[in-house]
This record gives structure tokens, C-alpha cells and sequence, in this order.
């Protein structure tokens, strides 16, 4: 009985470890939602949003967002600061930003060619239930 109740205890405190560390900190939230984005996992997307955002957003109103989005417009490359203050938290990421370059020429009259920029987008967090949330719809993880 010892035995079982001891092989118990340790599994639900691995169990418990384990849980912990989903979203336990606002770079991991980021890194899961670019993740969970790009495999279309849009309702676990939706679940890292925070309730003030969920409030204004339905679920489906997010999964149209997540369809609409131009998926040429940003490339997540990785987190790369993480600032946080108590309950907030603000992490940086670094994306390619692309733009539409329009030229002109005697031969082709107009020329549209895409450029790439690597530039530094801000994210909001917020911390609720000991998770993190992202508060605005985070177009650079798309």
C-alpha cells in the first residue's frame, strides 16, 4: 500500500511539474502561439489570449481573423527580450517584415517586388491564473 500511495505522490508531482511549465513564462507563451499558429491550431491560439480580449472576441470572430491574415506579410524569427513588471509583461520579437516595393521602369512601366526587413515587433502580456495571455491579436506571430 506504501508503495502505490509513494508511486502516487511522485507521479502527480510530475504531473504537476510538467503542467507548470506550459506558459509559465511570457517568451514561452509567444513561442507556443507561433508554434500552435503555424500548425493552424487556432483554438489553442485562442486559449492564450487573454479574458479582456476574449471578452471583445468570440472564438470563431478569431478563427476569421487567423484565416485572413497575410501570411507573407510577417515570418517570426525568435523572441528576444522579455521585460516583465509584476502581472505585465512586454517580450520582443524578431520577424521579417515584408513591404511592397513598387518601381518603375521604360521597359516593365511597374514593377512590384517584395522587400525584407528584419525589424522588432512589441508584445503585451498579462498574467491571469498564473498564466500568461497575450492581450492584442499578435500579427508578427503569423
Amino acid at each position: 500500500m506504501k508503495k502505490q500511495i509513494t508511486i502516487l505522490i511522485v507521479t502527480l508531482a510530475l504531473l504537476t511539474a510538467g503542467c507548470a511549465g506550459i506558459g509559465s513564462s511570457p517568451t514561452k507563451t509567444v513561442e507556443n502561439f507561433a508554434s500552435e499558429y503555424s500548425q493552424e491550431n487556432y483554438d489553442t491560439c485562442y486559449d492564450m489570449m487573454s479574458t479582456a480580449y476574449k471578452e471583445e472576441t468570440s472564438l470563431s470572430d478569431f478563427v476569421d481573423i487567423c484565416k485572413d491574415v497575410n501570411p507573407d506579410k510577417y515570418e517570426f524569427i525568435e523572441v528576444t527580450n522579455e521585460y516583465v513588471n509584476e502581472n505585465t509583461a512586454v517580450v520582443d520579437v524578431l520577424v521579417n517584415e515584408s513591404s511592397v516595393a513598387i518601381k518603375f521602369s521604360l521597359e516593365n512601366f511597374i514593377e512590384v517586388e517584395p522587400e525584407y526587413n528584419e525589424v522588432t515587433k512589441e508584445l503585451d502580456l498579462v498574467k491571469q491564473e498564473d498564466e500568461w495571455k497575450i492581450t492584442e491579436f499578435p500579427y508578427a506571430l503569423t
